[in-house]
This record gives C-alpha cells, structure tokens and sequence, in this order.
C-alpha cells in the first residue's frame, strides 16, 4: 500500500523537515510513500536544493513549472502523476507538515472514505467570527444554489486513487470539485483540527484575483447601502417623517435587497478564493511542455 503526498510550493520551504515528518507519518500508519514537490517558476534555488539533498531518497521527486502560478494549478500538474498510488494526499506547503492530520487522513481513509478533508476550528475571539462568516457563507450558497461546502481546505486533503482519476479527467474543474464534499456520490470525511488563532497562514498563498476584488468591492458597496438605507428608516420612524405608506414600503424593501445583494456578492468573494474560476486547459498544456522534472 503506498500512499502518494503532493506539496505545492509557492515560497521558501524547510523540504527537509517535510520528508522527516512525512517520514515518520508514513512509518506509524504503516505504509510505503513517495512524495512530489511542485516549484512554481521563481523556486529555481530550491528546485536544485531538492536534486541535491534526496539524490539517495528514491521516493522524492520534483518539478518545477516555468513561471509563476498559484497552488493549485501546480496539484493539478502534480496528480496527472498520482494514478498509481492507493491514496494521495494534497499537503500545502502554506504551513508545516501535521504528522497527526496525517494519521486521521490515513485512518479515515481505511475506514472506506474516498476524500477526507481537514476542517480548522479556530479558539478565542476569531472562533465566534470565523462561525459567524461560515453561518453567512451557508445562507449565500443556498440562496445561489451553487453546490455543497463544508469550508474546509481546498489545498490539505486526501483523495483516493478512484477520485484521482476522477478530478484527473476534467483538468479545467480539478480545483472545483476538490472543494464539492463528496462529489458524484464518493463517501467523504472531514477531519477537524484546532488552531491558533494567532496563526498566519504565508501571504504567497493568499490568491486575490480580479473577481475577488471586484466581488469584494460590489459586496462593500451593497453593505454601505443596506446600512445607510436602515439607518435612514430608522431615523424617519423615530422622527415621525410622513413619508407615506409607498415610500415607507421601498425603504424596507431596499434594506431587504441590498441585504440580499451583500449576501451573495459575499458569498461570490469567497468562493472566488475557494475556487476560482476554471482553469485554462491551454495553459496546462503549455506549462507541460517547459516543465522541469526531478527523479520522475
């Protein structure tokens, strides 16, 4: 049984420290690994550090793209290689290597799930923000009917080598239905971790697209309005403004719609983070064609 780890890298990486924990990981669930490092193209000096320092460890391997490119782009690159392993687990190089979500992963995945995700509770006072923003992000996806999310990793979970095949044959969605729970009937867990709240996750890994900004911009715009306009109805019934029965009628329903409309432009920033949009097939083929491979 060999289990397959993909670690995309976006910024300078302890890869050391990774193979050890990974290692260790693999020897206590009791099986065989191989890792893949994928370098976006400014990692030259740590594409070449890897070559150097596993020149004796058959189970790494390597490659590094041509340019620079986010995170996922590089898992999808990384899985067209991943078919032959029982399981592989997505594994961002954003933070270290958790030996303990590991072991969950590997003994969910015994028990018969074909994609276990990791969901990071946060304590203290971001706790009660980060459940608020989910408990917004729930509503706005049932209003949009998009699809299921749990809102756990995008870039740290297993898949099994049936679901790799899967999410293999349609590039262009790889990042998306990494993100569906449970896509087309597989049976899923989530393994839950808690987290400090004080932990900042590395700003290369941060993706803010044009959507992103222009979501986020429309989602700032509507709330300003949905504010001013209650604020303003408020102030018209505390004053006793004689407004009329119609006018009255529109101030409501504008807070009503401007809510609505903050609600999903909201729910659309986030999921522009999560997932983005799709990814171009042509470019895939291209950063294929450049791409630099170690020990493959």
């Amino acid at each position: 049984m060999k289990i397959g780890f993909v670690v995309p890298v976006l910024a300078d990486y302890d890869v050391s420290k990774c193979y050890k924990n990974i290692k260790s990981a693999s020897a206590e669930c009791k099986v065989d690994f191989e890792i893949i490092f994928a370098f976006s193209g400014k990692l030259t000096s740590l594409f070449s550090h890897v070559r150097s320092t596993f020149m004796d460890k058959k189970e790494v391997k390597a490659f590094k793209v041509d340019k620079a490119v986010n995170e996922h782009k590089l898992i999808t690159l990384a899985l067209e290689s991943c078919e032959k392993y029982n399981a592989t687990i997505v594994y961002s190089a954003k933070e270290e290597i958790n030996k303990d979500v590991i072991k969950a992963f590997v003994s969910s995945w015994r028990t018969g799930n074909k994609i276990v995700y990791l969901k990071k509770i946060f304590y203290g006072p971001k706790k009660i923000f980060s459940a608020i923003k989910e408990l917004f992000y729930r509503l706005g996806m049932k209003i949009i009917n998009c699809f299921r999310d749990f809102y756990a990793e995008t870039d740290i979970q297993l898949l099994d080598q049936e679901v790799v095949k899967t999410v293999n044959q349609l590039p262009s969605k790889n990042r998306m239905l990494r993100t569906m729970d449970g896509f087309i009937g597989y049976n899923y867990d989530i393994i839950h971790m808690e987290v400090d709240s004080k932990l900042r996750e590395s700003k290369y890994y941060e993706e803010k697209t044009k959507m992103y900004k222009a979501y986020l911009a429309a989602s700032v715009i509507c709330g300003v309005l949905c504010i001013a306009d209650f604020v303003m109805t408020i102030i018209a019934v505390s004053l006793g403004w004689k407004l009329g029965l119609v006018w009255t009628l529109m101030l409501i329903l504008g807070i009503v719609l401007f809510a609505i409309a903050w609600l999903v432009f909201f729910t659309r920033r986030i999921l522009a983070r999560r997932v983005g949009p799709f990814q171009d097939e042509k470019e895939l083929r291209e950063l294929k064609t450049t791409i630099e491979k170690y020990n493959y």
